[in-house]
């Protein structure tokens, strides 16, 4: 479940999993707040948006995008040029009214 993946970068859990472990994943001088769970968090609530069929009218999808993209970059930067390169996302936004 994504709730679980979502906590692991929280501030309750820095000290017991960021700092001895989960920071190895990311390249040096990734922040954890701003880097990670803050673009975590807002994808976790989209999510659940989108779960719980709530409407999405107002909510920023190219910064989600961003969101999703940078943190996939910072695990592997070819992760993150392969969704760029496959997303239609991007063209869907330009399209829109």
């Amino acid at each position: 479940m994504f709730g679980f993946w979502r906590y692991l970068s929280s501030a309750a859990h820095e000290k017991t999993l960021w700092v001895p472990a989960l920071h190895h994943a990311f390249p040096s001088g990734t922040d954890r707040a701003a880097h990670v769970d803050g673009p975590v968090g807002r994808l976790h609530d989209l999510r659940n948006r989108v779960a719980h069929h709530e409407p999405l009218l107002t909510t920023d999808v190219a910064g989600r995008l961003s969101d999703l993209t940078g943190v996939a970059a910072r695990l592997d930067p070819r992760l993150g040029q392969h969704l760029l390169a496959t997303s239609t996302v991007s063209n869907l936004l330009a399209t829109r009214p």
